[in-house]
Order: structure tokens, then C-alpha cells, then sequence
């Protein structure tokens, strides 16, 4: 699929987020007693996973110490050995780590109240990210525990130069109009990992 070729993997990369590149990275920088906690909030498809990836490579996390937990799986037990190997260091030269749940929000109530005793336990060396698309989906004393990120679709210009870089660089067929990016956003919206995938298509179509 064209957008996991085309997935940004540092924050220069991103598409249409700078304010919140920015507000990231300030966190980030800032000297730490404790672990970093994120939540970043957005429709489907603006970026959220993809913005945690780069999160974790701006502070020199490793692939191989990026611990993905699906939240179809995200349990009292399953959180409970999230616990106990906080204090582990990554294998990488920072002994960083990166927790990442995708769809914090389909967790249960006694799942929820163990998330809290574990993001109050953060050791400074873990960043712990949740992504979702539903705004208040805990209660406001877990919610309080993450620096909470609110991300927007991107504009539809930046998507539209995005889309023809894509379209250039994959050698695919350009129709004539120039302007055939910004009227691609315009009838097929604002989810640019959607408009990458099928972009292809659409222009073999002659859209």
C-alpha cells in the first residue's frame, strides 16, 4: 500500500501537522524526572499513529524497543505485565522505550483504573502514547495523566502537494489539468492515508 511505502518516519516528514510537531517536540525536550504520557486525539486518518512513530524516533527509541499493544487485547492482565517491565531500559544506546495503544478508548473500566496506576508509575527513560478518535473517553483524573495532543485533518493544500509529489516520484499517469490534486481533495476528502492509497486508481481513472 502506497501509504505505508510513503509513511513519514520522522517529524520533518509530516504532513499538515506543525503545530503539533512542534508542541511534541518542546515536550520531548524538556528535562524529565518522570516518563512522558501523550495522548493525540483526531479523526481517522490525520496522522495519530504515524505521529507516534515519529515521536519515538525524535527521542531515539529503536524499532525493536517500540511495544505496540492492540487494544482488542489490552486486559487487566495484559496491563498488569505492562507494569512490571516499566522499569526495563530498551536495548537501543538511550535505553529508551515506546508504549504505544492504538484506540485507547475501547478499554474497560477495571482496565481503565489499571492504565491509571501504570501512567503514574512512568520511569523517566518509557514515553507511553495513546491515540484516539473520541475526545473524553475516560475519566477526567486519567485523562489529566496524559499531555493530551488534539490533532485536525490537514489542509487541503498541503495533502494536495503531497499527493503530487507521491504521483511524481511513482512515475503515474499526471492528467492535464494542473490543478488535479486540489480537485482530488476536494471530491474525495480530507483522509490523506485514503487519498494516498487509492491515488493510483484514481488517476489511471482520469479523476
Amino acid at each position: 500500500m502506497l501509504a505505508e511505502k510513503y509513511r513519514p518516519t520522522t517529524f520533518d516528514e509530516v504532513v499538515g501537522q506543525d503545530r503539533i510537531v512542534a508542541q511534541m517536540k518542546w515536550y520531548l525536550d524538556q528535562p524529565n524526572a518522570s516518563g512522558h504520557a501523550f495522548l493525540l486525539t483526531g479523526p481517522s486518518g490525520s496522522g495519530k499513529t504515524t505521529l507516534a512513530y515519529c515521536a519515538g524516533q525524535y527521542w531515539g527509541i529503536d524499532d525493536f524497543d517500540i511495544v505496540k499493544v492492540e487494544s482488542a487485547e489490552c486486559d487487566v492482565s495484559r496491563l498488569r505485565e505492562l507494569y512490571e517491565h516499566l522499569p526495563y531500559y530498551g536495548v537501543g544506546g538511550k535505553g529508551r522505550k515506546l508504549y504505544m495503544l492504538d484506540e485507547i478508548h475501547t478499554l474497560t473500566g477495571r482496565a481503565s483504573d489499571r492504565l491509571l496506576s501504570l501512567l503514574e508509575s512512568l520511569p523517566k527513560h518509557v514515553l507511553f502514547i495513546g491515540t484516539t478518535t473520541e475526545e473524553n473517553w475516560a475519566s477526567p483524573v486519567l485523562l489529566s495523566r496524559f499531555v493530551r495532543f488534539d490533532l485536525s485533518k490537514p489542509r487541503s493544500k498541503d495533502i494536495a502537494a503531497h499527493l503530487e509529489s507521491i504521483a511524481a516520484r511513482e512515475g503515474l499517469p499526471l492528467p492535464e489539468d494542473g490543478a488535479w490534486a486540489e480537485k482530488l481533495v476536494k471530491y474525495h476528502g480530507l483522509n490523506l492515508r485514503d487519498l494516498v492509497n487509492q491515488l493510483p486508481v484514481r488517476l489511471m481513472n482520469g479523476e
